[in-house]
């Protein structure tokens, strides 16, 4: 079947008619953004800046498409990279067009799973079932894998090993085949190691029906490879096909994309060169760059007008970026004001920089603002420690942004676990975490014998539960526990078609639930523990309510594709803290960036790794950081900074260098006035006067501003002749008078 006898078989199946046009689509539309919503034929790029509206222009093209162009829902495909943002694009859509269902809207990881469960038993020893492993569980296989060889644990460790597998995977899969990657500096008996590991990774999945997140992608490129037609059919199958942060796609994730699009050639893929950050996850630049090359005739829309930030933020953030060379230039704009200028605050070490941050906050609640409207971001997760306890100490709420916390919390993990195995019997993992959830006297030498025996037979662990011959090896608890355990798992196995809620009530009533809550030990207490029950319980059924077709397995296919930032509620009133990774794609009034230091931002691991590269990318990063924020941005610096143990001497970010003077400002008046009248504490101090020149190691020549505090918190605004105007702490500056 050739393209026009598959798009004719498409119209005839699904008709040609759609609704209505949405009433005042368009007008709410600025120029650019209306030429990429109303391009309908052939591949587009449309290079979107931060702020500029691309949720609403790739929302506003699928109903156009559908309103107009007679385009039914099922025949798009919207792919974007977290869940949140594919929520929120379903939930725009759905505001626009209630009654109309059918769209594909996902990440890649989701739609490759929504694919899998329809074809992937063309593929060798894999069932509809399969599970998906997070990376905790597959580092708790690769561990089981390490021991099984007789390899050293500690010296061969799950993290790295997996962190091997991954980027090995990718890099084989990415280009058409290829070599695989070596472990660089690392000896051949290592470089031996992690293959035989890899080799018996990828067998134990098989074995217990699992997919890691990698594999997702790779299965389904797989399938592609070797099917043409089924991949033509599923090309057939969608008219056109939308990539959302195209710039962060990797080599595998292109190629799927040309597969889904090749049939047709509809391809219009959004993002920006200038915020692609995760080449360490395998993303690659080139991909964005080179689309005009790789799909002729291209149309280009640049969104460049800012509906988010300040005209002083716009001109810091962009004046940061014109350093890198690895982009496509755009002019960002904005109609909104020049706002307040950027701060920064120069500190003594991190506890001071907490302190400082906590005191900025303080003062902007006082002025009547939500604390829910401010977010601090910082490049490493070890400086969370700092901020958390100045927070605490201060009273003020605050959010750890992480989807990943709740359903990393062992009651729910515990469950989730249980209903997996009713779905996937040969899940051998989740019954490594449950035969023991309530306990049942299954021991670590019982468990060993159980394993020992399932893997000779190739069999699962549930099935060797139920061995007679298995359990005539088994001594004490365990012989009763384990058959038990599986009778309890086989009466539930007709839950597996189930709504998610009612295979999780199930699930609690199989078993003492107040038993093994109380048996967990984790610091939390037993009320605590039964909320979160309560809270999955409610989850699973707002999931059933909103997927009434998903059941138990879409739900749990939800679960395991959780991502980092799925569990910010922007409702909440907290202070929300994150790493610069994970602020891509939020906003917030106001925003610290803690920690702009040589060595942390930039990173010392990305100019050793790739010097030419990793400067452009930690770049990239801070300037994402800088345009998350709307009205304020203060970026925060230490003179010394504790670092796994030992106390360093920092030196300030080389990016602070390239932000314009003109558009930085020392601390919040307000803040400087609650700090009273100026007290010297130290001698020398009690010489410095307003209007005095002074000379600092760093910053230069400059003449002081203003003079305030007592004690540690006295301190001084310095005009520096090259550098801008500073806030800084006496007892760590080391003023001298000229």
């Amino acid at each position: 079947m050739d393209w026009m006898d598959a798009r004719a078989a498409v119209q005839e199946g699904a008709g040609t008619t759609g609704p209505a046009p949405v009433e005042g689509l368009l007008e709410v539309l600025n120029e650019p953004q209306r030429a990429a919503v109303e391009h309908t034929s052939g591949p587009l790029l449309i290079l979107a800046g931060p702020g500029s509206g691309k949720t609403r222009v790739i929302t506003s093209r699928l109903v156009h498409l559908v309103t107009t162009q007679h385009v039914q829902p099922s025949e798009i495909l919207a792919i974007t990279f977290t869940n949140k943002a594919a929520r929120e694009m379903r939930e725009r859509v759905e505001k626009l067009l209630p009654d109309v269902k059918g769209f594909w809207i996902s990440t890649f990881h989701a739609f490759c799973a929504r694919f899998l469960r329809q074809e992937i038993e063309i593929l060798p020893s894999f069932t509809r079932d399969f599970t998906i492993f997070d990376t905790s569980e597959r580092n708790a296989l690769i561990k089981a894998c390490v021991k099984e060889l007789n390899f050293d644990a500690t010296r061969f460790r799950p993290a790295a090993i997996g962190g091997w597998i991954s980027a090995t995977k990718n890099s084989v899969a990415g280009e058409d085949g290829g070599l695989e990657l070596t472990l660089g500096d690392a000896s051949g008996m290592e470089d031996e190691v992690f293959r035989k590991v890899k080799k018996r990774y990828e067998e134990r999945l098989r074995e217990q029906n699992a997919l890691d997140f990698d594999d997702l992608l790779l299965h389904t490129l797989a399938i592609f490879d070797a099917h043409p037609g089924l991949r033509d059919a599923w090309s057939y199958r969608f008219r056109y096909v939308m990539v959302d942060e195209y710039q962060d796609t990797n080599r595998v994730q292109y190629r799927l994309t040309r597969h889904l699009s090749d049939a047709h050639g509809n391809l219009a893929v959004v993002g920006d060169p200038d915020q692609s950050i995760y080449s360490w996850r395998g993303a690659d630049v080139r991909n964005f760059l080179d689309f005009e090359k790789d799909m002729g005739g291209a149309t280009v829309v640049r969104l460049e007008q800012n509906y988010r930030s300040t005209g002083t933020i716009l001109a810091a953030a962009s004046a940061v970026i014109e350093h890198n060379s690895q982009r496509k230039v755009k002019e960002l704009w904005t109609q909104a004001e020049d706002g307040d200028q950027l701060v920064l605050m120069a500190c003594g070490d991190e506890n001071d920089e907490a302190r400082e941050i906590v005191a900025q906050i303080r003062s902007l609640q006082a002025r009547g603002r939500a604390w829910g409207e401010v977010a601090i971001f910082y490049r490493m997760n070890f400086m969370q420690r700092a901020l958390e306890s100045a927070l605490r100490l201060a009273a003020v709420p605050y959010q750890i942004v992480g989807g990943t916390e709740f359903y990393g919390r062992r009651e729910v993990r515990d469950l989730v676990s249980w209903l997996r195995l009713i779905v996937n019997p040969r899940d051998d993992q989740a019954f490594l975490r449950v035969v023991n959830a309530p306990t049942r006297g299954v021991g670590a030498t019982s468990l060993g014998r159980l394993a020992e025996w399932a893997a000779d037979r190739r069999v699962s662990y549930l099935e060797a539960a139920r061995s007679e011959e298995c359990l005539s090896t088994i001594r004490g608890r365990a012989k009763k526990g384990l058959p038990e355990f599986a009778a309890t798992v086989e009466e539930l196995a007709h839950r597996a078609d189930d709504e998610a809620g009612l295979a999780l009530e199930a699930v609690l009533e199989s078993f003492d639930r107040t038993r093994w809550l109380n048996e967990i030990d984790d610091g939390d207490s037993v009320m605590d523990r039964d909320a979160n029950v309560e809270e999955l319980c409610t989850h699973a059924r707002e999931y059933d309510k909103l997927n009434p077709a998903g059941k138990l397995r879409g739900f749990l296919q939800d679960v395991a594709l959780v991502s980092d930032t799925d569990g910010l509620e922007q409702g909440d009133d907290a202070v929300k803290l994150m790493t610069l990774h994970a602020c891509k794609g939020l906003e917030f009034p106001f925003v610290f960036i803690a920690g702009c230091e040589e060595e942390l931002l930039p990173h010392a691991r990305a100019l050793e790794e790739d010097p030419e590269h990793g400067i452009e990318e930690e770049r990239r990063l801070f300037y994402v950081g800088l345009t998350r924020a709307r009205e304020r941005l203060m970026l925060t610096n230490a003179r010394t900074r504790g670092f796994f143990g030992e106390d360093r001497w920092m030196r300030p970010s080389q990016f602070l260098d390239e932000l314009p003077s003109d558009l930085i400002e020392g601390m919040d008046e307000e803040a400087n006035e609650a700090l009273g009248t100026f007290e010297p504490a130290s001698s020398g101090d009690e010489n410095l006067k307003v209007g005095a020149r002074i000379y600092h190691d760093h910053f230069g020549e400059g003449y002081i501003e203003n003079l305030s505090g007592q004690g540690v918190n006295a301190r001084a605004r310095v005009r520096f002749d090259h550098h801008g105007t500073k806030e800084l702490l006496l007892h760590y500056a080391n003023l001298s008078l000229l």
